[in-house]
């Protein structure tokens, strides 16, 4: 009888999602946690009507992770003057307004809808996190940045 091995996460933690603010960083790793909970949750259920479970559960958390996670970005980037500060929220808004629709599009989902989510959030956590996020936290940490009086 031989032994699986774990599948491998889809999304692995990686220091390059790291910004060196302690609650921004632990948002961020639960959201990467929850896209690999859901991703798996969709792949192990196939075509069943568990998948709609795990895509609700997917929504709930992206929605819980926007209230606090994008709130608190935003809240410190204004209180430092973040140059970039509108393009930011603007993508954090883009991000909003996909999980809203995923959201009125749930009653006719689909599993296709499930994987394209799945998908999408993980090309937040790839181009997003890992990018912009990143510029954000040089800026915080820079020594030579303005300070507010």
């Amino acid at each position: 009888m031989s032994e699986e091995s774990p599948a491998p996460e889809w999304i692995p933690w990686d220091k390059k999602y790291e910004m060196g603010i302690s609650m921004l960083d632990s948002q961020n790793r639960e959201f990467v946690d929850l896209c690999n909970q859901f991703r798996e949750e969709i792949m192990r259920r196939g075509e069943g009507a568990d998948w709609r479970v795990a895509l609700g559960v997917a929504l709930k958390g992206a929605v819980k992770y926007t209230k606090g996670h994008f709130v608190a970005q935003e809240r410190m980037m204004q209180q430092i003057d973040y140059p970039k500060f509108q393009q930011h929220k603007r993508y954090h808004q883009e991000f909003v307004d996909m999980v809203v629709a995923t959201l009125e599009g749930f009653p006719k989902a689909t599993m296709q809808t499930a994987f394209e989510f799945s998908g999408n959030l993980r090309e937040w956590i790839i181009s997003h996190i890992a990018h912009d996020d990143q510029e954000f936290a040089k800026y915080f940490f820079d020594p030579n940045r303005k300070k507010k009086v």
